[in-house]
């Protein structure tokens, strides 16, 4: 079909034409308000109170737009018969200042003086046209005073024929021309278009902001997870170094270790560049759940028992126990497994002699993970972003965290993290990993 007659097969021009009739519904208030006027005028009760009248009604018709939702509803019916391109009237909750200023109300009481005026005009020429064009096909064959007939009617029927595609392009006619002023006359005024600015400012700064806290997070983590790497990767080759003669045995378990620990490091490493590379093509902020999203490797608690190994492997004497943890948010087994992760890393750099004793219990309101380890003789106590990384990550959970000296020659950890009702077996069923066994 060609590009003149497209419009005949859009369904937007058949939605418009709809706005349009329904201009004449809008219209017959005020129709019957001016036969009554005029029914009055003739009974002769005076100009001046004919007058008064009509201003009455006019005044009427004028203070409609100022009742609430009125507005709102003129845009939502341009929006959606229209397809006009109006934003959403500002509610009581948006940033946006909800009220109305009264220029807009003006420019909407001209807009629905308009809606009905065409609406008049499109009803009478449908209720008159139709019937006319319908009388004039019939014309040759049926006498329809005015109208002449027999063979003289000849041209009746090509010209009735005529009015119907006539009334429909000047109804389509209407209603586009109603599409191209709404945004003019309901659209917002200067006052709500700055607002509307502010907002869409505001909105960018948050979702700016969020992905800054997005991408800290990820450096956390990446500190946790290649510092624990590291840690374990200097420890492994300092002793395969020094029993690399004595003992090829575990000088081979060691680099072996350290060959495992580096691929888990690198795939850490990949997964968190990765979040950072699809993070500048996002324009959404950060998953609600804090998980980054995207493939990649996610450890939870579930991977506690490959986390206990590495650790053995580079020296440290751990004796853990854990409980088994159902039910548990994604978002806090993951940060559960962090905060391990955290506390047998400064372990293994920072412990003096003896044993590392770990307990995870699963608690009816969350997690509790305590950890005690001796201090060295000759260190000194440092409290690097490890540990200021953790508490943040404990804090937004809602959860405690601590971690210092006794005074009693340990170093305790200790963190309770909220995790909702506890479900799956209770004591009875705990799971106990001492010594060699896995968690």
């Amino acid at each position: 079909m060609t590009g003149r007659l497209r419009w005949t097969t859009e369904p937007a021009t058949y939605r418009r034409v709809l706005h349009v009739l329904l201009g004449t519904v809008v219209a017959l208030p005020y129709l019957a308000a001016g036969w009554l006027l005029a029914r009055t005028a003739v009974q002769g009760i005076g100009t001046g109170a004919v007058l008064l009248l009509a201003g009455a009604a006019v005044v009427v018709g004028i203070a409609v737009t100022v009742l609430p939702g009125v507005r709102e509803l003129l845009v939502a019916a341009a929006r959606t018969l229209l397809d006009a391109d109006l934003p959403d009237p500002p509610g009581p909750g948006d940033l946006l200042d909800h009220r109305v200023p009264f220029a807009d109300r003006c420019r909407a009481a001209v807009w629905l003086g308009l809606c009905a005026a065409t609406g008049v005009v499109a009803g009478a020429a449908v209720l008159y046209l139709l019937p006319v064009a319908a009388s004039m096909l019939i014309a040759p064959w049926q006498s329809l005073p005015p109208l002449p007939t027999g063979p003289g009617a000849w041209w009746t029927p090509p010209v009735g024929l005529l009015l119907v595609p006539l009334l429909a392009g000047g109804l389509a006619a209407a209603g586009a021309g109603q599409a191209r002023l709404a945004p003019r006359l309901l659209g917002p005024g200067p006052r709500q278009r700055q607002a509307i600015a502010l907002a869409a400012r505001l909105e960018h700064a948050r979702r700016r902001a969020d992905r800054q806290a997005e991408r800290a997070r990820l450096a956390r983590e990446l500190h946790d997870s290649v510092g624990h790497a590291l840690t374990v990767t200097t420890l492994q080759a300092g002793a395969a170094a020094e029993l690399l003669h004595s003992d090829p045995e575990f000088a081979r378990r060691a680099l072996a270790a350290i060959a495992d620990t580096g691929r888990a490091a690198l795939d850490d490493l990949d997964h968190v560049l990765g979040l950072l590379n699809d993070d500048e093509d996002r324009a959404d902020g950060p998953d609600d759940t804090g998980g980054g999203g995207g493939p990649g490797p996610v450890r939870d608690l579930e991977h506690l028992g490959g986390l206990f190994d590495g650790a053995r492997a580079a020296g440290l004497d751990l004796h853990a126990e854990t409980d088994p943890a159902p039910g548990l948010p994604a978002v806090v087994s993951r940060e559960a497994y962090r905060l391990v992760q955290e506390s047998l890393t400064n372990a293994l750099r920072h412990a003096g002699p003896g044993p590392v004793t770990l307990r995870l219990r699963r608690t009816p309101d969350g997690l509790d993970l305590t950890v005690v380890n001796t201090v060295a003789r000759r260190g000194r106590v440092r409290h690097g972003r490890g540990l200021t990384g953790a508490r943040e990550r404990v804090s937004l959970l809602g959860g405690s965290y601590t971690a210092g000296p006794d005074g009693d020659g340990r170093w305790v950890v200790r963190a309770t993290v909220p995790g909702g009702p506890r479900t799956g077996p209770g004591p009875a069923g705990t799971e106990r990993e001492r010594g060699g066994a896995h968690a």
